[in-house]
């Protein structure tokens, strides 16, 4: 490529690419302008070299800021699930009033042209991360200089000052990685970024792989290629699902309460991003050729209007005409919008509410209205689509407090893959496993009591129940999820019937276990990480506010003036209990500080 190709701005001191530091001239840092370009370049040309890419290299590692914009551009459309090419690239950077800034679109062409090889983008990635590691090194040994030609420095200040700097450096890892990332949890293959996976960025929680276990975990895994859903969201819809499908028989007493195989959640994503759709889709598209007379308009009403409204599809019924609802009294209730739901139900008089618990406990449903509608042993499982918007908007104390919402698993959902050519499950994936399923669902529903085992009863004693009872944290995390305890004994049942045995193993408890936990943090990333402590409330709020710098111990010292320095490290301290806040080191011209930062 030649100098003349690209904009001034851009190309003074071009060099034969990929050149050894040798070469670079006298004062000049390291760099490489043609590496940089060749890798924005190829991820200009090729989704896949972007996937590489940022596998290997940050964007703050070029050289060029013009060129970090660049990076940060493509990165941002290829998340959202659209092409990153120079045209659509110039569209979202003039959007934003950076285009002219970076040479303008015919410098996103030259790019392009200067790229050798798209094939090769990993390797020019690690030729800009090595420049910039070099660049980092070159800066540190600059401000120790710096520091130490100062007339008036103090020695051991200065000493102090490079042991700092040193374990900083050294503690720099050789894989690319930011300062503040997160440790890394369990592998899960089913979000775990890798070479042929377009995966967007995640803002939210990720669920522990021990929640895709047995028949649901191997069904979720077949479907997770054919679907852009979030694996967490059809597992949720497939216990909903497969529990309304099995019936009231099956059960599992909890002290002196019998407890059905109803599972309720909500799931809870973006409008553009959530998929929440999809996966209602993909988990009923496999049980409906399984069962398909279950998933008529007779079993999956929409539009729950009034507590009546529900009773009156389970009503008893002995008529020559009743609806098969009325005779079974399964139904898999499916709302698209629950935010109206929760509207209705926050009407002045509304029976909604009240019916709603009763049908979660599996209790005879009647109206006060009408004495002669009732619904003996119904069997309803409900599942809700809503926004976190509309959640948070809606969601209010007094309706958490009266228990009607937290029966519900408020699951956060997003997309997890970007497959923009997909069709869906081939038909011989779905007939396959329809079949299994058919098989599977026959033989839960003519199981009746279920128990545990030694060994998954051991765990519920030892670990489970007291982790989920505990509610020092207060406030309404807390309230949201009341009912873990008994929520786990379900959740494992129905793990444990779809895998053709009456007996819940550790397996199962674990897996309904790890669900729970992640239910509870997608409500702590939807609700803010409310605690019931103000103070802890506001330092949340304040953390989320500052965005990925995160907030600093000076600014936090700010936000609390009045507050000794014991207090403000007691909240910082409940803070980072609540899933999603981190802390780490932030390096600075001297000592590093300490920043709290939100990760989701």
């Amino acid at each position: 490529m030649s100098p003349e190709a690209a904009p001034e701005p851009y190309h003074s001191n071009v060099r034969p690419p990929h050149s050894d530091l040798s070469r670079v001239a006298v004062g000049q840092p390291p760099q490489d302008l043609e590496a940089e370009q060749s890798v924005l370049g190829a991820m200009l040309l090729s989704a896949q070299a972007i996937a590489d890419v940022v596998e290997t290299l940050d964007a703050a590692d070029y050289y060029r800021p013009a060129h970090e914009t660049v990076h940060r551009a493509i990165c941002e459309l290829h998340d959202q699930g659209q092409s990153a090419d120079p045209i659509t690239v110039a569209h979202h950077l003039g959007k934003r009033g950076d285009l002219a800034r970076v040479g303008g679109a015919p410098y996103l062409h030259t790019l392009v042209e200067s790229v050798p090889t798209a094939a090769n983008a990993e390797y020019y990635a690690e030729i800009v991360r090595e420049k910039a590691e070099r660049r980092r090194l070159i800066e540190a040994g600059t401000r120790l200089v710096q520091a130490a030609s100062a007339p008036n420095a103090d020695p051991h200040q200065l000493r102090a000052a490079l042991l700092t700097q040193i374990t900083e450096l050294t503690a720099r890892p050789t894989e690319p990685a930011t300062e503040d990332a997160a440790p890394a949890g369990p592998p899960n293959p089913l979000y775990d970024r890798r070479p042929g996976l377009h995966r967007p960025h995640r803002p939210g929680p990720t669920p522990h792989p021990d929640v895709f276990c047995g028949w649901l975990g191997e069904t979720v895994r077949e479907l997770d290629p054919t679907t852009e859903a979030d694996p967490i969201a059809v597992l949720a819809n497939l216990l909903s699902a497969a529990g309304a499908i099995i019936g009231r028989r099956p059960h599992l007493m909890v002290g002196n309460d019998r407890h059905p195989s109803l599972i309720w959640a909500l799931t809870i994503g973006p409008t553009s991003s959530g998929r929440k759709g999809s996966a209602t889709s993909t988990a009923r598209r496999v049980l409906a050729e399984a069962l398909p007379d279950c998933f008529g308009p007779d079993h999956t009403p929409r539009g729950l209007n009034s507590g009546e409204g529900l009773i009156e599809y389970v009503k008893d019924d002995t008529g020559e005409m009743a609806a098969p609802a009325s005779i079974d009294k399964r139904l898999w209730v499916v709302e698209s919008e629950y935010a109206v739901t929760m509207s209705r139900g926050r009407r002045e008089g509304s029976s909604l509410p009240g019916v709603l618990r009763q049908a979660w406990d599996g209790d005879s449903l009647g109206s006060m209205v009408r004495d002669s509608l009732k619904a003996t042993d119904p069997h309803i499982a409900i599942l809700g689509h809503i926004t976190p918007e509309e959640f948070r908007a809606k969601m209010q104390d007094s309706e958490m407090a009266g228990g009607t919402y937290n029966r519900f698993l408020p699951i956060f959902c997003h997309r997890n893959l970007i497959l923009p050519g997909s069709r869906g499950a081939s038909v011989e994936l779905i007939t396959n496993l329809a079949a299994s399923w058919r098989t599977v669902l026959a033989d839960a529903a003519r199981i009746d009591e279920v128990q545990f085992s030694d060994s998954a009863w051991e765990l519920y004693c030892d670990q489970v129940y007291p982790a989920l009872s505990d509610d020092s944290a207060g406030g309404v995390i807390t309230q949201f999820t009341a009912r873990a305890a008994p929520y786990v004994q379900r959740v494992a049942m129905v793990y444990a019937l779809c895998d053709h045995t009456a007996t819940i193993s550790a397996a199962h408890l674990r897996a309904a276990w790890q669900l729970l936990n992640y239910a509870r943090a997608s409500a702590v990333h939807l609700l803010g990480g409310t605690t019931g402590d103000p103070k802890v409330n506001k330092l949340a709020e304040a953390v989320r506010t500052a965005g990925p710098d995160g907030l600093t111990a000076d600014r936090i010292r700010r936000l609390f003036k009045n507050t000794t320095r014991p207090e403000r490290d007691r909240l910082v301290a409940q803070l980072l209990d609540l899933p999603g806040y981190t802390r780490f080191q932030k390096p600075t011209g001297g000592r590093p500080t300490t920043v709290v930062k939100y990760a989701g």
